[in-house]
């Protein structure tokens, strides 16, 4: 974890720098993951048209997704309280983005998208708990995740981060995961 950085110009109103973080993946390799910005929209721009069919496929149901500047701007331009999205950088590339998006009674969706040569390394399950930490900050009780049933990587790390109850409709796989509160030690006064 990196010391939290001094407020920057440009950066929106409530941007959460407690949220910049260095992650130390499995391999050995260290990315830089913070709160998504305005700014970019440009990258996820050409992250989306650079991204290979599959993995396109796998995160928006759509091998050939695109996305025009209204749809940029709603992923990137982020309240950081009901709606919360994390990028992940390496040597100023972007290398993953997670996300996590209202439903109804303290319910988020959440996701996440890895660059194919980034995977299997952690990135995704650490992404993942960030997330977690973030929603449990902002008043979300439960996680629900949407992905197609043939995709088994990111079956197996919501596995391992604890979502449960596996349900298929219309071809879409959903899990849900109850996310717990934070425990806080308080001391009680002497009788």
């Amino acid at each position: 974890m990196i010391t939290p950085l001094q407020p920057r110009a440009g950066l929106p109103h409530g941007y959460p720098y407690d949220y910049e973080r260095q992650v130390s993946l499995h391999d050995g390799r260290i990315v830089h993951v913070r709160p998504v910005v305005p700014g970019d929209a440009v990258l996820l721009a050409r992250g989306v048209k650079e991204a290979d069919a599959d993995t396109l496929y796998h995160r928006f149901f759509n091998p050939a997704i695109k996305l025009d500047s209204r749809r940029l701007r709603y992923l990137t331009d982020i309240d950081y309280e009901k709606r919360f999205a994390l990028a992940a950088f390496a040597d100023g590339e972007g290398v993953a983005i997670a996300r996590f998006e209202p439903a109804a009674g303290g319910v988020a969706e959440v996701a996440v998208v890895v660059k194919p040569e980034w995977r299997r390394l952690g990135l995704a399950t650490e992404m993942f708990a960030l997330l977690e930490e973030a929603a449990l900050e902002r008043g979300v009780v439960e996680f629900e995740a949407l992905y197609l049933p043939d995709n088994h990587a990111i079956e197996r790390v919501l596995e391992k981060r604890g979502f449960r109850d596996v349900t298929v409709d219309s071809g879409v796989a959903r899990v849900t995961k109850k996310l717990r509160e934070r425990f806080t030690y308080r001391e009680h006064p002497s009788h």
